[in-house]
């Protein structure tokens, strides 16, 4: 069976039918007829964890031989951890995956020398994640009303936060305290929490 995946965000519901477009373009071009569409809608941004998804439903009843499409990689999920279960799920299965735009394909011919492209493969994956969830945030405050450009706050702080943004978020998904980061940033709460709402983390 071939499953196609598709996720957009409630405030870019628009990006579905391009998802779908590509994805039906790719099958044409591989000869693939998709079996099955399966989509997720994220419930808006920031807002805490997401209740259980589709595709961690789908991919639980997918066999050996089975087939799992999407656009890229970071539709698996808004966190590095998310995204890695699911891929290693599909690997245990002997379901074969294909991300279109990272040109990413995973199945039973993955060996140890692949196996060395794994870090490389993760740095990529968390870029990706981190791109996705900036272009959310600006679509969220967009059409939301909220400011959009470099955020406003405490100078030289903020300014600080702002050029190590991807390390901020990489403590947050790594489960890092408010204390810590405060810490290891030496800026203030005040300050930290100043950051969190003008990116919409």
């Amino acid at each position: 069976m071939i499953i196609a995946y598709l996720r957009v965000g409630t405030s870019n519901k628009e990006h579905l039918e391009i998802q779908k477009d590509e994805i039906k373009r790719f099958a044409s071009d591989h000869q693939m007829n998709v079996d099955k569409w399966v989509t997720d809608v994220t419930i808006g941004f920031g807002k805490g964890k997401e209740d259980e998804r589709n595709i961690d439903m789908v991919v639980d009843r997918m066999q050996k031989g089975d087939t799992l499409i999407f656009l890229d990689i970071s539709r698996l999920g808004r966190t590095l951890s998310e995204v890695m279960a699911i891929m290693s799920r599909c690997m245990e299965k002997g379901v074969q995956v294909y991300s279109i735009k990272d040109r990413y394909v995973l199945d039973g011919a993955l060996n140890l020398p692949v196996m060395g492209s794994v870090f490389n493969l993760v740095t990529e994956i968390e870029h990706s994640l981190m791109s996705t969830r900036t272009k959310e945030a600006l679509t969220h405050k967009k059409n939301t009303g909220g400011p959009l450009g470099r955020p406003k706050g405490s100078a030289a702080k903020q300014s600080f936060l702002d050029a190590h943004k991807e390390e901020v978020i990489s403590m947050l998904e790594r489960g890092d305290t408010v204390i810590e980061i405060c810490k290891r940033f030496n800026v203030s709460r005040n300050t930290y929490y100043m950051f969190k709402r003008n990116y919409g983390l």
